[in-house]
């Protein structure tokens, strides 16, 4: 019974492994936003409109918006600066396309109009009042563009990139490391690393 439960558990694994290796990051010419603010001791909550941002950059797998930390922390600034609300909770959501990011909408304003239905007092934030900019993610490598298709390299000069190899580094023993004397006067994280 416990191999059985090791083997289930060991093919899951597996299969998640291969699922999130393939993901990729793509740059989208645009998307739609709209955020979304609480604080849970208050009865008040609010929702902007939903907005158009240029060049949003997303999993490509999981449709998964980088760099939303970035967007909430947009809303939550606003708040504690502008309205001098602090401690508030902010949560953006995005579409590919406008109709995506309505239908969420729509179903996040059900939650606090219909089945919590006079517990929660709403307010809207129109694009003049609170406006979000678009968020630069540093990314890694395997960044493409949407609309762009991918060029593959012939000949020689491919075969040459594929067969280039790591320049070969030395790992230092630990016998052959220089010994520094620790001062007991300093923190230890104010000495030196080698």
């Amino acid at each position: 019974m416990k191999i059985l439960k090791y083997l289930t558990l060991a093919v899951v694994m597996t299969a998640l492994t291969a699922t999130t290796a393939g993901a990729k990051n793509v740059i989208q010419p645009k998307g739609y936003l709209f955020g979304f603010i609480a604080n849970f001791t208050d009865s008040v909550v609010y929702f902007t409109d939903i907005q158009e941002i240029d060049s949003i950059c997303i999993d490509s797998k999981k449709k998964f918006l980088l760099g939303r930390n970035d967007y909430a922390n947009q809303l939550r600034n606003y708040f504690a600066e502008q309205l001098k609300m602090p401690h508030r909770t902010c949560i953006v959501s995005f579409g590919l396309t406008r109709k995506d990011a309505e239908k969420k909408l729509l179903k996040m304003r059900k939650l606090y109009t219909e089945k919590n239905a006079g517990s929660y007092e709403i307010h809207n934030l129109n694009e003049n009042e609170f406006k979000f900019t678009t968020v630069k993610v540093e990314l890694e490598e395997q960044v493409t563009s949407a609309p762009a298709a991918k060029k593959k390299q012939k000949g020689k000069k491919a075969d040459k990139q594929s067969k280039k190899k790591l320049p070969n580094t030395k790992k230092i023993k630990k016998e052959q490391r220089p010994l520094r004397p620790i001062d007991p006067n300093i923190p230890p994280a104010e000495v030196e690393m080698n």
